[in-house]
């Protein structure tokens, strides 16, 4: 009952928000992926989602969807956060993630705060879930390098692991470049991605991504275009390569059609955020 009131809390606060606030950031975005293995085979993923966020005077509002499908497997998680700035650069929220991977659920509400200092934030979170073991602890930072550049660090201890989430994300008029980097027990993953602006509309866009998955290792490779047929909104077409050790080569090519606006401005990252990241950045399988 709980999540559910928390839930509508949350779409009733963005509506009312969305008449008289301003919107900070809006994303929206579907792509199809076509997977096929030296030999094994071949298969269809289609990722479909959007994000938002919401300023009223000192409140933000903001919400995540995101839902994958693998050949009939659907694996989806969302996200929705509410928080409020104090005069003194002090932020409170409470934010709710849910998770479906492929039957196994997961959801996560948590309390916030953090301490905004201009160009730099620090903050703590504090999560219970009746699907983990323990309750969740998160340690979280950001640096905001420009106007349009931030890197961060995310350092999650959930179910006796710890997580290490660091990211960066820098946007300029001609080129922009997203970095995500994931380390814990079993897993490390370092990915960049990133667009080049030729004018008129079209860019260069590619990504390069490692990990090491339980002790086998693997790169991933893909470049491409876009074309901007109107502000914030794209096509595009882009073609990689799989390759981990042991198994047989995947072939990746990739559609997609995205619109972006905007900024977040919040410095709190929900599970669903730092997922949502590592996400666009490998091998470009989402846009957030």
């Amino acid at each position: 009952m709980f999540r559910t009131a928390l839930i509508a809390t949350a779409i009733c606060a963005t509506a009312s928000v969305a008449a008289a606030g301003e919107l900070t950031y809006g994303n929206a975005f579907i792509k199809q992926h076509r997977l096929d293995a030296d030999g094994a085979g071949a298969l269809d993923l289609t990722v479909l989602g959007g994000g938002i966020e919401y300023t009223y005077d000192a409140w933000i509002f903001s919400g995540e969807l995101a839902h994958f499908d693998i050949e009939g497997t659907d694996i989806d998680y969302g996200s929705v956060a509410g928080e409020y700035r104090l005069n003194n650069g002090v932020s409170m929220g409470i934010d709710y993630t849910a998770l479906d991977f492929g039957g196994a659920d997961i959801s996560l509400t948590s309390v916030f705060a953090y301490y905004d200092m201009g160009t730099y934030a620090l903050g703590a979170a504090i999560g219970d879930s009746s699907d983990l073991n323990d309750t969740v602890y998160t340690l979280f930072g950001s640096w905001d390098v420009a106007p349009t550049g931030t890197v961060g660090l995310d350092i999650i201890r959930i179910e006796d692991e710890t997580v290490f989430a660091g990211f960066a994300d820098y946007d300029m008029d001609i080129y922009n470049v997203q970095a995500d980097v994931i380390t814990t027990d079993g897993l490390d993953l370092v990915s960049v991605a990133g667009g080049y602006s030729f004018g008129n509309g079209f860019s260069a866009i590619g990504s390069l991504s490692y990990f090491d998955l339980a002790g086998t290792d693997g790169t991933s490779v893909t470049v491409g275009g876009q074309y901007e047929f109107v502000e914030g909104a794209n096509v595009e077409l882009a073609l990689g390569r799989i390759n981990i050790d042991g198994a047989p080569n995947i072939d990746q090519v990739s559609f997609g059609v995205n619109y972006e606006i905007g900024r977040r401005t919040s410095s709190r990252r929900t599970l669903g955020n730092v997922i949502s990241s590592a996400t666009g950045s490998f091998a470009g399988l989402t846009s957030f």
